[in-house]
């Protein structure tokens, strides 16, 4: 077992190392990196063998496809790219004191979680208390935005809660959404006063992806129900592509609770008087457990937790 080297990481492990390993990692060629950063190749062999001399394992394999990553050398990537958004945010931070200009919190929303209306308040909010405040809004999934979470690129990230919360992550619960089953408006079902899980169990579905609670819910129903397994017509969180499929197609869907009601009352989708026992969707706001909060990161959050408390 390798001998990891706390007096390196601590006291010699420099940003200069990091900004090399970022760049191996994304041009994967000596050349390249040695380009990009405006040294030598021989520079660049003997910085790496620095780094893995001083950190005691192997950082990257030397492979037909270039330089990749080893199982350490992913772990102090994730770290390498932290530090480097975390100077930028401290540039970024540091300028806007100096002009007065925006202070920007880059927030991540899960896709298919409807949270528009929260970050809407929250925003709106936010706006009032800091003047200055910018919000950039990401959309995505769960997986993709808590990664883009871990490595800086996000402040927060608002959406549905796991079953589990990972052990380098803060989670802060705003609300449970109860999602409603929704139709076309020209659908059979549409016209069904009370329709029966019977009458469902043969119809096309829209669904969620099967890693999101949601899709898991909806099965555990028809499990329950008698029948293996919902019919799927498309699996998506994309709202535009689900409202085509219900408007043109004769397909069930199942939407957040809010969502459903403010398409309904458009007059877009018919949302179904159907019991959904166990069908709940958990929302929180999630951030990194080690990273520090700007005061416009605390203000946000602080506004998301507000608004989901009048929701």
């Amino acid at each position: 077992m390798a001998q990891i080297s706390n007096a390196f990481l601590q006291r010699s492990l420099t940003l200069r190392h990091m900004r090399l390993l970022v760049a191996l990692e994304e041009l994967r060629q000596v050349g390249r990196v040695a380009t990009a950063l405006n040294i030598s190749q021989p520079a660049v062999s003997k910085a790496l063998a620095e780094i893995e001399n001083g950190v005691g394992v192997t950082l990257f394999d030397r492979t037909p496809r270039g330089m990749v990553p080893t199982a350490h050398g992913a772990c102090l990537l994730r770290y390498a790219h932290l530090m480097s958004n975390e100077i930028v945010r401290a540039v970024d931070e540091l300028t806007g004191i100096e002009q007065g200009i925006a202070a920007t919190v880059a927030v991540g929303a899960t896709a298919g979680a409807g949270t528009g209306y929260l970050l809407n308040a929250a925003i709106l909010q936010g706006r009032e208390r800091l003047p200055e405040l910018t919000v950039t809004v990401s959309e995505g999934t769960r997986e993709h935005l808590l990664r883009q979470l871990r490595t800086g690129r996000l402040d927060l990230v608002v959406g549905a809660a796991g079953d589990t919360l990972p052990a380098d992550l803060d989670g802060t619960p705003l609300y449970i959404d109860a999602p409603a089953i929704v139709c076309g408006t020209r659908h059979p079902l549409a016209a069904r006063r009370k329709p029966a899980w019977v009458d469902m169990m043969a119809e096309a579905w829209v669904l969620p992806p099967r890693t999101t609670r949601v899709r898991a819910a909806i099965e555990a129903l028809f499990r329950r129900s008698g029948s293996a397994a919902p019919r799927v017509l498309a699996e998506t969180l994309s709202l535009d592509l689900i409202l085509e499929l219900l408007a043109h197609g004769a397909a069930l869907a199942v939407l957040p609770q809010h969502l459903a009601r403010r398409l309904a009352m458009a007059g877009q989708v018919r949302a179904l008087d159907v019991e959904t026992p166990g069908l709940v969707m958990p929302v929180s706001v999630f951030t990194l457990a080690s990273a520090a909060a700007s005061t416009a990161i605390g203000t946000f959050k602080s506004c998301l937790v507000e608004a989901a408390a009048l929701r």
